[in-house]
């Protein structure tokens, strides 16, 4: 992966520019897309807000008994009721961040919009996220235009907008992909000590995602030691200025989290969900998808599971109950199907003096984990749903989604080069 050192320009836009005019336009897309939901019509939002209210009136966090009786957010001014349910033993720094863009925006917003305000954070990460896919796709060598496109393209698949545009973790998890597959790049081109220690805050802000983010970890743990061992054994020379680093970002937090709940991880949350819904015949607790009796693949449950799954991938939005036009999803199918298909074309050597080496540890190796993600994630997501309560949602492949802005970078850098052999 060699970084474009150039600074090229396209008519005075620089790379900031560039960067700055792509995170305003989305931004912008993501608050006007928010203003039009109302509180508590997306996923789960009212969980995150009760952790959010709770620190907002009380200064501190609440137990796993909480609420222990009827209790009215000044934020979003809902009111839950005793015992009711939310997760609790996870990191939660995008409700630190919701907190303070609520604290700001109490001075500018009517009381009846100050929701808003705490869904801003959400926007702010857009923002970054779609910096992050444009600092991919640069500095692996792309163009800028070619790298605004990639960016695009991506943050602008439905249901990753949506996910910004409500107060939820899902979308600290991609800005923090993003972030961390940018910083890999760059310190994987030339491993400063500076670039070590981005890497590590990158890496720290990611072991504070929910656990079906934490793949991406693997990825770069694998790509910087197989360049270690094969390309550059220089490479792992910061490796206490990134473990610093990621501990100083981190492990406060996570400290906090498990002092106070005996756990990092939100098992013990979901555990207690599962238990309150398991009996209500709705849920489907109990269906079976693999290794049911005499059948090793229960067709009539699957077929239902992958498609929900991978339709929301793409686009459900609301409460996994507002779908667009069928045509849409056909086209994003052909389009996932033609992306997989260009990248692996784009194997065969650009020239003769590139070894087999270079190809297998610089686009190989990436492209065959990007790929593996995608039924790797789907069958542990399958296996989770059978074990407790069946949950097709696409979100749980949302890991994938900053990793096919790389697999485009790289195999569009391929393309480029090839032609211009």
């Amino acid at each position: 992966m060699l970084e474009n050192q150039h600074d090229n320009r396209l008519m005075g836009l620089t790379n900031k520019r560039c960067q700055l005019l792509l995170a305003a336009l989305y931004i912008f897309i993501i608050a006007v897309w928010s203003c039009g939901i109302a509180f508590n019509s997306a996923p789960d939002e009212s969980t995150h807000f009760f952790l959010l209210e709770f620190l907002n009136k009380f200064d501190a966090m609440p137990s796993t008994m909480e609420p222990k009786q009827a209790f009215t957010g000044l934020i979003s001014g809902r009111t839950w009721q005793q015992g009711e349910f939310w997760y609790h033993g996870l990191p939660f720094p995008h409700v630190i961040g919701a907190l303070i863009t609520t604290k700001v925006g109490s001075w500018l917003m009517p009381a009846d919009l100050l929701y808003l305000a705490a869904r801003s954070f959400n926007w702010i990460l857009g923002g970054v996220f779609i910096c992050s896919l444009f600092r991919i796709a640069r500095s692996i060598g792309n163009s800028m235009q070619i790298s605004a496109l990639i960016a695009l393209s991506i943050a602008l698949i439905p249901q990753v907008t949506f996910v910004f545009s409500y107060l939820n973790s899902d979308g600290y998890g991609l800005a923090s992909i993003g972030l961390l597959i940018g910083t890999m790049i760059s310190y994987t081109n030339s491993p400063t000590r500076k670039r070590a220690m981005y890497l590590g805050l990158a890496v720290g802000l990611m072991l504070l995602a929910k656990l079906y983010f934490l793949p991406a970890l693997v990825f770069v743990a694998v790509m910087l030691v197989v360049n270690r061992k094969f390309m550059n054994h220089q490479l792992l020379t910061h490796w206490k200025t990134l473990c610093i680093a990621a501990v100083i970002v981190a492990v406060p937090m996570l400290l906090v989290v498990y002092l106070k709940y005996g756990e990092i991880s939100g098992v013990s949350g979901q555990l207690d969900f599962v238990e309150m819904h398991k009996l209500n015949p709705a849920a489907g607790y109990g269906t079976c998808y693999l290794f049911c009796g005499d059948q090793f693949v229960n067709t009539k449950n699957l077929i239902p599971w992958l498609e929900l799954t991978l339709t929301s991938y793409f686009s459900v939005t609301g409460w996994m109950n507002i779908f667009i036009s069928e045509y849409f999803y056909v086209f994003a199918s052909m389009a996932f199907v033609c992306t997989i298909g260009f990248s692996i074309l784009q194997i065969k050597p650009l020239r003769a003096s590139e070894t087999w080496k270079d190809i297998t540890i610089s686009y190989i190796l990436p492209l065959v984990m990007i790929i593996g993600l995608f039924p790797a994630i789907t069958l542990l997501s399958l296996i989770a749903s059978q074990n407790s309560l069946p949950q097709p949602q696409g979100r749980y492949l949302f890991v994938t989604i900053p990793f096919l802005a790389l697999l485009l970078a790289l195999s569009t850098k391929r393309m480029v080069d090839r032609s211009s052999v």
